[in-house]
């Protein structure tokens, strides 16, 4: 087996290896505030949503009860 193979080879897996010193700079810093403001207001809408659903459950058993009797 001839070593220019081999020598070949390192020297295309040292090209292709990703240089871990750039991802620590790309990092941004998240502000845990804002993301706690999201996720209740997230949440809010969520319920809002839960109870105009059930509000026109009631509304629409209401007006059926009306026509029927």
């Amino acid at each position: 087996m001839s070593t220019e193979i081999l020598n070949r080879t390192s020297d295309y897996i040292e090209e292709n290896t990703p240089d871990i010193s750039n991802k620590k700079e790309s990092r941004k810093k998240v502000n845990i505030e804002v993301l706690k403001k999201r996720v209740f207001e997230e949440k809010r809408r969520e319920k809002f949503q839960n109870r105009v659903l059930i509000g026109m459950f009631c509304f629409s058993i209401a007006i059926l009860g009306y026509i029927i009797v």
